[in-house]
């Protein structure tokens, strides 16, 4: 018997899984997946910044994810800067109740914080993780199926590291990419690699999130956006107040 499955035994017994919860705490969705819609974004935007932020950022998620399935486009999920693991875990979410099976969802970060501050953000602001804490955030989802489980990676690691670690996993391009790495030079260094290393599949989508919030990281993607015109038709999808995401496809 696999791990995995003495341990989804276990888990039915009432007290080891009252035993396991307070030992492994399982990463929580939070936010209710029937209110990732627009009408309800509009509704709530000026409640609570957080509430704002997140809400807004998953609606992005699900209807960026519904445009890939629709479309059809192929490459495998990555985000930059995965701090505790939650928004890989809605990511793998949303795929998983989109039908999509078929994706690797890879969550990079160095777990050593912010490597210099920028506007609100701190040096080593949200060192508070480990790669461990990511992989327990996955493995014990009780909202997440053992199939989709198997697809998600987390890798602690310099971003300078990521070509290497695409190859290792036979990754194909990213058709989906989150940048939540908070500050305008690790935006620039991740695109910097993506580019160099041709890891953006021919069409995909990047989301950028914290664009928003009072850094340099609005004028880095700006900046970055402008550079690109020559090479990329770029399409801004929706924005909300802290997130901003494109539509890439490569021009011929």
């Amino acid at each position: 018997m696999t791990r995995s499955r003495i341990n989804n035994y276990l888990a039915k017994i009432p007290l080891f899984f009252n035993l396991h919860n307070l030992v492994y705490k399982p990463l929580d969705l939070i936010y209710k997946p029937a209110d990732l819609n627009w009408n309800y974004y509009h509704k709530i935007k000026e409640v609570e910044v957080e509430l704002e932020h997140q809400i807004g950022r998953l609606t992005n998620f699900k209807e960026i994810i519904e445009s890939i399935d629709r479309d059809k486009l192929p490459g495998d999920v990555v985000e930059f800067g995965c701090w505790k693991g939650f928004s890989v875990l809605w990511l793998a979410y949303l795929l998983e109740r989109t039908g999509i099976f078929d994706k690797n969802i890879i969550g990079l970060d160095s777990f050593a914080g912010l490597p210099e501050a920028d506007g609100v953000f701190k040096k080593v602001q949200f060192s508070d993780a480990s790669l461990k804490d990511c992989r327990r955030s996955i493995y014990y989802s009780r909202d997440l199926y053992s199939p989709t489980k198997k697809k998600v990676v987390f890798y602690k690691n310099n971003f300078s590291e990521t070509k290497d670690i695409v190859t290792k996993l036979k990754s194909r391009k990213f058709c989906l990419v989150h940048i939540d790495c908070d500050i305008a030079s690790s935006a620039q260094e991740i695109f910097k690699i993506l580019l160099e290393g041709d890891l953006m599949a021919e069409r995909c989508y990047v989301v950028f999130d914290d664009y928003g919030c009072q850094s340099g990281l609005k004028e880095a993607v700006d900046n970055i956006i402008s550079g690109l015109s020559d090479r990329w038709e770029i399409t801004p999808a929706v924005k909300t107040k802290l997130t901003k995401n494109y539509f890439f496809n490569r021009k011929r």
